[in-house]
């Protein structure tokens, strides 16, 4: 299959999220500071919405007699704990301070976090999975032109609040989406289907928990620290290998 065939989706995406991150960043100094944080918090209705729906397979896998929440809680708790002990959230603060733009929806909300949480938001979740196995093994980008939307119109509200830091994000989200049809090429070959595995539902189910602290940040609720939760995003495969349907 072509190159373009395989990844075109993902070309577009990044096209999406590029065009939506530097259309924001624009905007963001002409709009009023009440009518910014009523887009984000639009934004964060939506996301509640969508890590909803990314956290249904908690309830259907089990680890032994136990449903997959709990073990998505101690997964979520010794992240937060390693993350914490290797200050991700302080140094990723540190790194992006001389990006962070003075017109900030809410000043007291740092890039750092809405960084990672455009991560997040951007590369875990079932539309990123599947899209690019779709992509890669049958040159069909119907998701990912459907993620691409959804992808520019956030990284045009969250760039309205903290600017160009948003863009940041595709570089990981470029790498993560090419790899992802990659293999979705080979599936085109006769390896198996691995979308349904246990381990990458487990590992999506726990994106979408830290998806759901976007959201709570969004609506500027109390969250835990989406940043140091990234860490549990290392650890739930080795968890994920332990789940039964």
């Amino acid at each position: 299959m072509a190159f373009w065939a395989a990844t075109g989706g993902t070309w577009i995406n990044l096209l999406a999220v590029f065009s939506g991150g530097l259309l924001g960043s624009r905007l963001g100094s002409r709009l009023p500071a009440d009518l910014r944080g009523q887009w984000q918090q639009w934004l964060g209705v939506i996301t509640l919405l969508l890590a909803i729906e990314m956290v249904q397979p908690l309830w259907s896998l089990r680890l032994g007699p136990f449903p997959a929440v709990l073990a998505a809680l101690l997964v979520l708790v010794l992240g937060s704990w390693l993350g914490h002990c290797l200050a991700l959230e302080r140094r990723l603060e540190a790194w992006l301070a001389s990006f962070n733009r003075p017109h900030a929806a809410d000043p007291s909300r740092g890039a750092a976090e809405v960084v990672s949480g455009a991560f997040v938001l951007f590369c875990i979740g079932p539309m990123t999975l599947l899209g690019c196995l779709r992509n890669g093994a049958l040159g069909d980008p119907d998701l990912l032109l459907v993620k691409a939307g959804l992808d520019g119109l956030s990284a045009a509200v969250l760039a309205a609040g903290v600017g160009l830091v948003v863009l940041w994000v595709l570089l990981p989200l470029g790498v993560l989406q090419f790899g992802l049809s990659g293999v979705g090429a080979l599936l085109a070959t006769g390896v198996g289907d691995p979308s349904q595995a246990p381990a990458v539902l487990f590992t999506a189910a726990v994106g979408g928990l830290l998806v759901l602290a976007l959201a709570l940040d969004l609506l500027q609720l109390p969250h835990p620290s989406v940043v140091n939760g990234l860490a549990a995003l290392l650890l739930a495969p080795a968890a994920g290998l332990l789940m039964q349907p």
